[in-house]
């Protein structure tokens, strides 16, 4: 028979070109203007875009009538011959496929790489060798003896597989005892209160003030609230194709637009960050009791991972709102000091551009966060007042204007 080549796509290779040809003018305009660290700083993308195309090269399989032969970029040539092999595995993760040729031995020959296209002639010439194309995935889902292959999964795949497992013998133990919900009833429910959260959000945005932060508040607790109820027979997302029509969907939308603006309320005012994040923890002490309350109560074996995982968003969730908290609970009139401007600075190294002023205080020089109004027109030596709060909660905050 002929030789066959199957080689990475052609994306890999337009992506590399125009990814070595864009940053390689960046990197030469920046030399030339003499800016050596910006032109440092791009420069691995310039290596990217090369062992990109250098892989479109070099990377491909040749079929041939007694033995696969696969070249690598940087790894050595490794040959295959058909007798060695027991099957093409197929492993799908969420939207995915991952494909490895195992041994007689079932340990794992080589993995295909994702972006290889036109495998047919690949799959005709294991088909005519009599080697099996197995689907792990259709395997896990009719409870077969997967025993076997368990081993030749990385870290990642055992990991997603261990999460369907889990998953199904939530759901199972919720069909045995029915649970006392009306899962149709429940899933709309569920939807048109994913709808009322993200009204809730919106209104927060454009009413702002206090009734911003109630609202951030109360949309992030709500959503805590439906999550420790409905626990564990609810997800935030699920892998098992199983239980989708089943398992009852997190309202996550609403949820993650309120933590974004209760996040944003931080960049508003100044104030310690040890403090804040011992308040936060304070916080997420409160929050994580109902849930250990439940989570004992259950008799449904939960892995340690979705365990943590509900620790850290609660953590997030009292990140979020610990300010909004702090802030509501001011009850005390504000103290003013006068400051003098002494220098100011602009960071853009995030997606947000934060604006600080420097200014003596209490004997030292303190940097400040400001709005970005304020900066533009606040100038070195200018006279500025600042205004500290502090919360029942022990939070000092404060914030500088005229």
């Amino acid at each position: 028979m002929d030789k066959k080549i199957i080689r990475t796509s052609k994306a890999v290779k337009i992506i590399g070109v125009i990814d070595t040809v864009i940053f390689s003018l960046v990197v030469l305009i920046l030399i030339m203007t003499g800016n050596i660290f910006g032109a440092v700083c791009f420069m691995p993308f310039v290596v990217l875009g090369i062992l990109l195309i250098l892989a479109y090269k070099r990377q491909r399989i040749i079929i041939e009538e007694d033995k696969l032969t696969f070249y690598y970029l940087i790894k050595k040539e490794q040959q295959i011959s058909y007798s060695d092999i027991h099957c093409l595995l197929l492993i799908p993760l969420n939207n995915r496929i991952q494909k490895a040729l195992i041994d007689k031995q079932y340990n794992r020959l080589v993995t295909l790489d994702e972006t290889m296209t036109n495998l047919d002639a690949l799959y005709d010439i294991l088909k005519q060798k009599g080697i099996q194309i197995l689907d792990f995935g259709k395997m896990t889902e009719r409870n077969q003896n997967v025993s076997k292959y368990w081993k030749v999964l990385t870290r990642m795949e055992r990991y997603y597989y261990k999460s369907i497992d889990n998953e199904n013998k939530t759901i199972e133990n919720m069909s045995k005892e029915k649970a006392g919900f009306n899962i149709a009833k429940i899933k709309k429910k569920l939807k048109i209160t994913e709808w009322i959260l993200i009204f809730c959000d919106v209104a927060a945005f454009f009413i702002g003030g206090k009734v911003k932060l109630i609202l951030v508040i109360a949309v992030l607790l709500f959503s805590y609230g439906i999550y420790i109820k409905y626990y564990p027979y609810v997800y935030v997302e699920t892998h098992s194709k199983k239980i989708q029509g089943l398992a009852f969907q997190m309202p996550v939308f609403g949820s993650a637009m309120a933590l974004l603006l209760g996040v944003a309320t931080l960049n508003i005012y100044s104030y310690d960050f040890g403090t804040y994040i011992k308040l936060t923890v304070f916080v997420t002490v409160i929050l994580s009791i109902p849930y250990v309350i439940k989570s004992s109560r259950i008799t449904v074996p939960q892995r340690i991972a979705r365990k943590a995982s509900v620790f850290l968003a609660a953590f997030t969730m009292a990140f979020s709102i610990t300010f909004p908290i702090n802030f509501l609970l001011t009850f005390e009139a504000p103290i003013h000091e006068t400051t003098i401007i002494t220098d100011k600075y602009m960071n853009t190294s995030g997606k947000t551009v934060d604006y600080y002023l420097y200014g003596i205080w209490n004997g030292k020089e303190e940097k400040i966060s400001v709005s970005g109004s304020e900066y533009k027109r606040a100038s070195i030596g200018d006279r500025r007042r600042i205004c500290i709060n502090h919360s029942i909660l022990g939070l000092e905050y404060y914030t500088v204007h005229k």
